[in-house]
């Protein structure tokens, strides 16, 4: 995963940039045949010191090839297409996160995104993690009754303190709504201790609304 922390330009909504993500960009993918995703997370309710970028763009990769083959590509190519970008956002270099998928959703053009940013506790690893979030993925579409994703985000290179991992939960409107309701009723909390299950680590929670804009890979 390839991530921009970026913030609108005056003048700018959040809309803006999906209209231009969702056309220009997602054109000069296809045309170029770069095997590629792309959403759009805007923010949302976020915990500091992650605040300060009013969105997300995040590119996800299969290789580190096809990174390199997009990247080249961009630079070469791409030059008034990214000067209509900086008309709109300001962005920061970018952070590259390894990935694990854990349970896909799905699709949808727009999805409430939860991102817990966590620390795990002592004595815990991150094979604990990743056993936890598996399970607990399940758990949640059971006692929800919905069907929600999950991905794990390891430190990589430009960003690596401060925090173990990031996991992300996102599915519909619909399935979103649900699964936080089964957290406000208590039955998510009953259902993860009937199965014995405590998390590895102490998390903080943030909440996106994520765009899809390119979908040229599975």
């Amino acid at each position: 995963a390839e991530i921009y922390e970026c913030s609108l330009n005056d003048g700018v909504m959040a809309g803006d940039v999906v209209a231009l993500g969702k056309g220009e960009f997602a054109k000069f993918a296809s045309r170029n045949d770069l095997s590629m995703n792309t959403y759009l997370w805007e923010a949302v309710s976020i915990n500091a010191p992650y605040d300060e970028a009013d969105l997300r763009w995040v590119n996800y990769f299969p290789t580190w090839k096809d990174q390199s083959t997009a990247d080249q590509l961009w630079r070469s190519k791409a030059v008034e297409l990214q000067a209509k970008i900086n008309k709109l956002i300001t962005c920061k270099k970018p952070f590259f996160f390894p990935m694990m998928s854990i349970a896909r959703p799905t699709q949808a053009n727009e999805k409430p995104l939860m991102t817990q940013v966590c620390t795990l506790n002592q004595g815990k690893t991150m094979e604990d993690a990743m056993a936890f979030r598996t399970m607990a993925n399940t758990v949640a579409n059971e006692a929800s009754g919905a069907q929600t994703g999950s991905d794990v985000f390891m430190p990589g290179i430009g960003l690596s303190s401060g925090w173990d991992f990031v996991a992300m939960t996102t599915g519909t409107h619909d399935a979103m709504a649900s699964m936080l309701d089964a957290v406000r009723d208590g039955s998510l909390r009953s259902a993860m201790a009937a199965k014995g299950l405590e998390n590895p680590a102490t998390c903080a929670y943030d909440m996106h609304r994520s765009h899809l804009m390119v979908q040229l890979q599975n």
